[in-house]
């Protein structure tokens, strides 16, 4: 009996390291970074309640109440580092797509809804990085109206991102046949792992929008302490849509991987399906 073929095994899933999903990673990493160092500071300085913040106690204090004092260059330059590499991760999300380095759209309303997302995206980091400028100290209201500004269009470039999340996965007949065998898992529509991404995305989207409603009722209310406790968590909860947008981008690198290794894959593993042309599936295609 012969023995079998092991080349023609599935290498395990191997990826070019530097790559496009590092991006939001490195967004990820400045971003927690900056957090934690400001409750370290904080915390070093004995938990102080700033001049400015008036008399009364609370436990924790607010972002922008630690970043309104001498960490303010440090609150802003993370901030305006990071808005660059989050508009950036959008940015290259689209740019992949249509370079046929990731799944192609497949609806043309999907150009049309990345670039709204990226333009949201644009107008919300604008808005952190405004935030971080016009201290709380100085600048009450206008700081308050810029996180108004970055908390809403966050959430639309957020919405009209995992709107395309949903396409892929409602139409997993239209990707790509070499694509299908790494996304989808089961016999049913919805068994695809980009219906899986568009669920968790989704759930990510449910809860920071209820984070921010009772971050900001309890800050009409008064309830300075509980209102910060829910700001601190929605901050760090920012930072998972970070990882779920790098998660995005590894196809790109597992390609690039495989088409620069045929003695691993075969020199026809990303040649044997043309990827680069896709058919051309307008919004009026049945679902």
């Amino acid at each position: 009996m012969a023995e079998p073929n092991n080349s023609q095994k599935k290498p395990f899933i191997r990826f070019k390291i530097i790559h496009y999903y590092l991006v939001p990673i490195i967004c990820l990493i400045v971003w927690w970074g900056m957090l934690i160092a400001l409750l370290v500071a904080w915390s070093i300085q004995g938990h102080p309640i700033y001049a400015f913040m008036g008399p009364e106690h609370q436990d924790p204090v607010y972002i922008s109440d630690i970043g309104a004092t001498n960490l303010q260059p440090l609150f802003i330059s993370c901030a305006g580092f990071q808005a660059i590499f989050f508009v950036g991760t959008l940015a290259l999300d689209l740019y992949l797509r249509e370079k046929h380095k990731l799944q192609p759209f497949i609806k043309s309303r999907q150009h049309k809804l990345a670039i709204i997302s990226i333009i949201c995206a644009v107008i919300g980091q604008l808005g952190i990085l405004f935030v971080s400028i016009f201290n709380t100290k100085n600048f009450k209201y206008v700081h308050l109206s810029m996180v108004a500004i970055f908390i809403a269009f966050s959430f639309f470039a957020c919405f009209f991102n995992f709107f395309n999340s949903f396409t892929f996965g409602n139409n997993p007949q239209l990707l790509s046949p070499y694509h299908k065998e790494d996304v989808i898992f089961g016999y049913k529509k919805w068994h695809n792992l980009y219906m899986v991404s568009f669920w968790m995305k989704a759930f990510w989207l449910v809860a920071a929008f209820f984070f921010a409603v009772l971050f900001g009722a309890f800050m009409k209310s008064g309830h300075d302490s509980t209102s910060a406790i829910f700001e601190w968590l929605i901050s760090f909860w920012y930072g998972l849509l970070l990882v779920m947008w790098s998660i995005d981008l590894l196809p790109s690198s597992l390609k690039h991987f495989r088409i620069n290794h045929p003695e691993i894959y075969g020199p026809n593993s990303e040649e044997g399906v043309d990827e680069t042309k896709p058919e051309d599936h307008s919004d009026s295609t049945q679902p």
